[in-house]
């Protein structure tokens, strides 16, 4: 019988098994990214939050002309009047092929949303019964903003963790409205962006495949032991830096012990005027 993933599994942030901490070698961040308040019941806490990851960086290789060197450049051209200035670039949106409505950047700032700099908390929801499927990738961890909030601060972690909950509502980040997840993690909270549920999708159908006996499941179980050990964050690095580095470095080196070759250039030499000569007149008798 066919079946979708529908239901996915719940994962509750409250099991033992799910790792949570940060190693500590993991540096903080250097200042914070947003600052607010919370918006909870009747309490309101003043905020600071700082990113809980730093997104990946763009990639440090250029395009350059083979065997010259420069940098590529890619101006930006109007397929009727070739290179244009940044001065003369506007937003449009494509109404229909070669049908665009050209938008102001006033009319543009009209739609973006009020920005309180607040979080609304408006639906509390079990952790047994959030998704992580949700989490679109963005985390920030909120901490006071000053020594008179840690109370209410404290005051929310407390009743969060006490059942077990995350709180869900919006929050109007880079001039957009953002849904949030609001959760305690190592009694501090933290929140995260979520996806918007017109972005869900769901699992294709697949035929169910007969439940594996036992045994099988029993023997795999145990291949796994030595996967079982204890488990550090540290173990798991992005080593592609460290390799273009090294290969970067054993290049530069390569170059400056190569000898330059010497190339002989040949003094042009001068062509010496072919001697004509006249031929004598026989002497007089």
């Amino acid at each position: 019988m066919p079946t979708a993933c529908a239901k996915r599994p719940r994962t509750s942030s409250a099991s033992p098994e799910v790792v949570i901490k940060n190693p500590s070698s993991v540096p903080p961040a250097a200042r914070s990214s947003w600052s607010g308040v919370l918006k909870l019941g009747a309490i309101i806490v003043p905020l600071k939050g700082y990113s809980a990851a730093v997104t990946q960086r763009d990639s440090p290789l250029h395009l350059v002309h083979a065997g010259c060197g420069s940098r590529i450049q890619q101006p930006r051209k109007c397929p009727k009047h070739g290179e244009v200035s940044s001065e003369q670039i506007v937003k449009a949106f494509e109404f229909a092929p070669d049908d665009n409505i050209v938008l102001t950047e006033n009319e543009l700032n009209q739609l973006k949303p009020n920005d309180d700099q607040t979080i609304h908390v408006e639906r509390m929801l079990s952790s047994r019964q959030f998704d992580l499927f949700l989490l679109s990738g963005r985390t920030l961890n909120l901490i006071p903003a000053h020594a008179a909030a840690a109370d209410a601060y404290q005051l929310v972690v407390a009743t969060l963790a006490r059942a077990d909950e995350w709180g869900i509502g919006r929050l109007v980040m880079s001039d957009r409205q953002q849904l949030i997840g609001l959760r305690v993690v190592d009694q501090r909270l933290a929140l995260h962006v979520l996806h918007w549920p017109a972005q869900w999708r769901a699992c294709p159908a697949f035929e169910t495949p007969k439940p594996p006996a036992l045994t099988d499941v029993e023997r795999l179980s145990a291949s796994l032991a030595p996967l079982r050990k204890p488990f550090e964050w540290s173990d798991f690095q992005d080593d592609f830096d460290q390799k273009l580095t090294d290969l970067v470095s054993r290049k530069v080196t390569a170059r400056q012990h190569k000898k330059p070759s010497v190339i002989v250039k040949e003094s042009p030499t001068k062509s010496t005027p072919r001697r004509t000569t006249t031929p004598r007149s026989g002497r007089a008798a």
